[in-house]
């Protein structure tokens, strides 16, 4: 099902959510609230949608979890403007106003266990996660990294090109100091991106349970200066590198019939299932989340 909220205090702010919720539950209605649910929030990658991550919230809702999805405006496959894609400040903003409204509906928060949170993203939303867990990205670094040859390689995307130019402009008085929710209590991050915005360990006030998976053939947000980055940074996160030819779009849905120019997204090396990588993946997420919630 879908919600449309309305963030009025961020120039409304529309963000379209799609909720998935246990076979279990025959209508938001009529639920009387007795038995309750752990809340997963979705977080996609740049230039994605509220459906990227569709294989895995389908897998978590026939777990028992309520999952929502959020798009992040200005930042997904049909809305597309320039300067979203690195408003990165506003993407955990946008998670942590969609719990507000989710905590606050009686239809909802009545069949939510308001203790067991967590929030799931991959590439900018895991970055997303790890700045709901805790972790400070330095605008000002960010930007000098940016000039760099390795800020050159990670911040020209397939979904927008070269973002730099966009990245020098921000100003970086106006990204918030504190993004980090409290409520959230386990973080789990896909192929992370924005390491070029970390240098220390006092950059993260981390206490909660973090999963970190990348994948070792990641040209996009490559694991050296990404997840193995933030793994050494929260020293108590967990970690899982997907071994072999695996890249950083594995974590979209598998699609058989793509244009030409979705192949860098949709098409897998020879010898790469990614029905087969998603399954193992989702095990993985479902035994942290049961282990963290």
């Amino acid at each position: 099902m879908s919600e449309k909220y309305i963030d009025t205090s961020r120039g409304d702010r529309i963000l379209l959510t799609e909720i998935w919720y246990p076979k279990e539950v025959s209508g938001f209605s009529k639920t009387t609230g007795i038995q309750k649910y752990p809340l997963v929030l979705l977080s996609h990658g740049t230039g994605g949608n509220r459906f990227s991550l569709i294989w895995l919230a389908k897998m978590l809702a026939s777990e028992g979890f309520i999952v929502a999805s959020v798009d992040h405006f200005g930042n997904t496959t049909d809305n597309k403007i320039p300067e979203y894609f690195v408003r990165y400040w506003e993407r955990p903003l946008d998670i942590s106003f969609v719990i507000d409204k989710l905590l606050k509906e009686p239809a909802f928060s009545s069949i939510i266990d308001h203790r067991k949170l967590a929030v799931v993203g991959f590439s900018l939303g895991g970055y997303t996660s790890l700045a709901l867990a805790g972790a400070g990205l330095d605008c000002s670094l960010l930007k000098i990294a940016s000039k760099s040859k390795q800020g050159k390689k990670e911040l020209t995307v397939p979904e927008m090109g070269d973002l730099r130019g966009l990245i020098d402009k921000i100003d970086c008085q106006q990204v918030p100091g504190h993004l980090k929710d409290k409520r959230i209590k386990a973080f789990v991050a896909l192929s992370p991106a924005m390491g070029l915005g970390f240098s220390s360990r006092e950059q993260f006030t981390v206490n909660s349970p973090i999963l970190i998976i990348g994948a070792e053939a990641d040209t996009i947000a490559p694991i050296k200066s990404n997840a193995l980055k933030y793994q050494r940074f929260i020293p108590s996160s967990e970690i899982h590198i997907l071994k072999g030819n695996i890249g950083h779009y594995i974590f979209l849905p598998k699609i058989k019939k793509y244009e030409a120019a979705e192949a860098v997204f949709f098409e897998d090396p020879s010898g790469v299932d990614r029905t087969i990588v998603h399954q193992e993946v989702g095990a993985m997420i479902k035994d942290f989340l049961n282990r963290s919630l």
